[in-house]
């Protein structure tokens, strides 16, 4: 696995990446780049073999047993909970069979008792547990760097929570969102939030795990399924959108699947999905698309994930720094810790540890002269949040633009940073540090 190739490239006993005649930065695309041509090359010929072994995949999931907004207040009760265990069992058991056993999956099922609240999606819109209330209580929970996604689920329906809140102005049933705010494998934390709902009559208690057959678990799949969709365009291939069920009206090549006359839920296309074997016809000619085995590695947290790291202008020793509050980056005296993660064709995003929502931004995505570079969330800009990391003879990296201009990041006078043309300055070269505390990798 490439998380173990990481550990054993480029690495003194200080952790430096730099000061080597080895260009770390690229034999991590390097090797990224075999895995992922692998996993074309099997899509391309629609080719199932099997993994040899396995991918061991970690799934934490955090229940939170008390969510308010205002004077709403949800609530899990005891069978919500045994209900919750046994929607995890039933997730694992069944994907792995659909997987054909290519994920052996590990479910790491907590409770979080103390009270959280929601966030309101707009004036009128529904609530959600947002990301930025879960990541902080996730970096709590997280002893080490082998979860591989994050599942947080909620109780918002059932007796007990509508007799708690019915009388309340503005209760409705639907008032609460089923699913929302999915981060995707290309961000730090993949994530995805879901109620769990009450099970539908009949399906409950469970009579096989294998089989998926409750509705819980067909949310949890379909939400998981929305962070593989980024594989599309790290691949360059036609990978499903996850909605791509409503057929061809929205999704021009797919069918429509009907959810009553599904075997459970649209799990038929999730299935098909997983298996890499759903239809997709373009020009009279049908390929089938989904997760081929080889795709599977690619979905591991910490693939794209090169690690944490510092980094300093050359002359002046000071640290590039960015901060929420503030749009532009500068330089300090004080380290900022960076994560740096592949997004393909030797391309990488650059986000602070301690606000990985947000990544290293050309402003406006305007490829000028002197334009600042700030911190920005993801936007339909990917471009402009995109960077090359060119070491220089000295040992150095330059960051420079994936646009033409070939533009890179240097300081002004006044510490702003901002882009100009690759001159070979002072000040357009950076030390990249692996973050001395980063013992986790």
């Amino acid at each position: 696995m490439i998380s173990d190739f990481f550990r054993k490239i480029n690495k003194s006993e200080d952790g430096f990446v730099t000061g080597d005649d080895r260009d770390y930065f690229a034999a991590v695309s390097s090797s990224c780049e075999r895995m992922m041509n692998e996993a074309i090359e099997q899509y391309n010929s629609e080719d199932h073999t099997p993994l040899s072994e396995p991918i061991k995949y970690n799934v934490l999931w955090l229940a939170f047993t008390h969510v308010t907004y205002e004077y709403f207040d949800y609530r899990m009760n005891d069978f919500d909970r045994g209900y919750l265990k046994d929607v995890t069992l039933n997730f694992m058991k069944s994907v792995e069979k659909i997987t054909d056993h290519n994920l052996e999956i590990t479910v790491d099922l907590r409770f979080i008792e103390e009270p959280v609240p929601l966030t309101k999606l707009r004036n009128d819109g529904p609530l959600y547990l947002a990301s930025e209330t879960v990541y902080p209580l996730v970096e709590k929970c997280i002893s080490d760097l082998r979860v591989d996604t994050i599942f947080t689920t909620i109780q918002t329906r059932g007796k007990d929570n509508i007799f708690r809140n019915a009388l309340k102005r503005g209760f409705r049933d639907d008032i609460v969102a089923l699913g929302l705010a999915t981060a995707n494998i290309s961000d730090v934390i993949p994530y995805s939030t879901f109620d769990l709902t009450i099970p539908k009559e009949g399906s409950y208690p469970l009579e096989d795990p294998d089989v998926p057959s409750l509705y819980a678990t067909a949310v949890a799949v379909h939400e998981w399924m929305h962070q593989f969709e980024c594989l599309g365009k790290i691949l360059g291939i036609d990978y499903p959108r996850t909605h791509a069920y409503q057929g061809p009206r929205l999704y021009p090549g797919y069918k429509e699947y009907i959810s009553y006359e599904n075997d459970y839920d649209y799990f038929e296309f999730y299935k098909l999905v997983l298996k890499g074997r759903l239809p997709y016809t373009v020009n009279g000619i049908t390929k089938h698309v989904g997760m081929y085995p080889k795709m599977w590695p690619l979905i591991k947290r910490n693939l794209f994930n090169v690690g944490y790291f510092t980094i300093q202008e050359k002359v002046s020793n000071c640290y590039l720094t960015g901060q929420s509050n503030e749009p532009r980056l500068t330089v300090s005296e004080y380290p900022c810790v960076w994560v740096i993660r592949y997004n393909g064709n030797g391309r990488y995003i650059l986000s602070p540890k301690d606000i990985p929502n947000m990544r290293i931004d050309l402003n406006n995505a305007w490829d000028t002269e002197g334009n600042m570079i700030g911190l920005q969330y993801p936007t339909d800009h990917p471009l402009a949040q995109n960077w090359y990391l060119k070491m220089n003879i000295d040992g150095s990296y330059s960051i420079q633009t994936v646009y033409d201009s070939g533009r890179v990041i240097n300081v002004r006078e006044n510490k702003d940073i901002v882009l100009g043309s690759l001159k070979q300055n002072e000040c357009q070269r950076w030390i990249i540090n692996k973050w001395k505390e980063d013992s986790k990798r």
